[in-house]
């Protein structure tokens, strides 16, 4: 089957939300892009990341200090990803595009193909957000659903407290198995350059991360793969927890198509009703997450850079309510976790109940 349709392709929300945000830039007169601050953030964590890889690297400090500053550095890592590689992939960071290009690789370094995460993730996610069989970060492998499925195994009932562990690998799948899958997921328009994309963009994750360590550090070859282990499950155990926080919350809806693969919404009202915000009024929430925290604002206009998003969000709630759109926002990361294992928990105990008819993936 096809991708689903939006029965209408747009609305008097979308009209009058537009409008407001262009005269904000228009008013301010500055760039929709990366402002001087979001750049000096962006850098910053890049720099903090190869520090981190450097020490580790080099100076070779003893075990007891190398796990933390392991754990570290891939925190570190995932911040790269929000502030830096993030915006670039959509376009947000510059309005230079070799720019947004060349920061785009930062992705492949941590080991997640940038050409892979344009397509999942700007095109079907951005667009088919939180759509049962279409939305692919609705996906994960293994024994975790993010909504009701049918025949789901009497084990995800405990899904809310083994999630956790399974976050912190969700990097290692990444590297190994996500992206070749979705490589294999295009089908017919995969291209050849797709694939030495991918595969050159994993050699360059494995020579910095594996094949330099191995290298030029005094560690032993089981240290360096255990130090690797460690920097990978802090990044992906970041990220994970941040992207679920912003969909598969208590809020957001999970909308089906109907018998004619039609969602009965235009894509800005669609956007507000399955995205969800979180300690949206807290200046280091917006700092450590890349402005992901602002995910309704990011869903609308993905091409701004995150900087805005603070000053665009009382613009967009202020609108989504005189239109009466859901605005749905969790006041602080705390409650928006609560939200998370509650919801977890929810979809889990539903399991053996009536099967939920979700359409295939196109």
């Amino acid at each position: 089957m096809s991708n689903p349709r939006f029965e209408q392709s747009s609305s008097h929300f979308r009209h009058e939300l537009t409008r407001r945000v262009d005269a904000y830039f228009a008013q301010k007169t500055v760039s929709r892009h990366a402002d001087a601050r979001t750049w000096a953030v962006g850098l910053a964590t890049l720099a903090i990341t190869a520090a981190g890889w450097a020490t580790l690297v080099f100076l070779a400090p003893v075990w007891w200090l190398a796990i933390p500053l392991c754990l570290f550095t891939g925190f570190a890592m995932a911040q790269v990803g929000f502030n830096v590689g993030h915006d670039a992939i959509h376009g947000a960071l510059s309005s230079r595009r070799w720019v947004n290009a060349l920061f785009a690789r930062s992705f492949d370094v941590m080991g997640a193909s940038s050409r892979m995460w344009a397509w999942a993730h700007n095109a079907v996610h951005h667009t088919f957000t939180n759509v049962p069989g279409t939305d692919h970060d609705l996906e994960p492998a293994g024994l975790l659903h993010l909504y009701k499925k049918p025949n789901a195994p009497w084990i995800l009932r405990f899904q809310h407290l083994y999630a956790w562990p399974l976050y912190a690998l969700t990097m290692v799948s990444w590297v190994f198995i996500k992206d070749f899958v979705q490589l294999q997921d295009r089908g017919a328009v995969t291209t050849r350059r797709d694939v030495i994309d991918v595969v050159g963009g994993k050699l360059l994750h494995a020579t910095v991360w594996l094949a330099l360590p191995l290298a030029l550090s005094p560690f032993l070859w089981w240290q360096v793969l255990i130090g690797y282990a460690l920097v990978m499950m802090a990044a992906g155990f970041t990220a994970a927890v941040v992207f679920q926080l912003a969909h598969v919350v208590e809020g957001p809806s999970f909308p089906t198509p109907d018998a004619t693969n039609t969602l009965h919404d235009d894509f800005f009202v669609h956007q507000l009703k399955t995205t969800a915000n979180f300690a949206p009024r807290h200046a280091l929430s917006t700092a450590l997450t890349g402005g992901l925290n602002h995910q309704v604002e990011h869903h609308l206009f993905p091409r701004v850079s995150h900087g805005h998003y603070p000053a665009l969000s009382f613009i967009v709630e202020n609108c989504a309510k005189e239109f009466g759109v859901p605005y749905h926002v969790n006041p602080t990361f705390f409650s928006a976790l609560a939200s998370h294992t509650r919801t977890l928990k929810r979809i889990g105990q539903a399991a053996g109940e009536a099967p939920v008819v979700s359409p295939a993936i196109g």
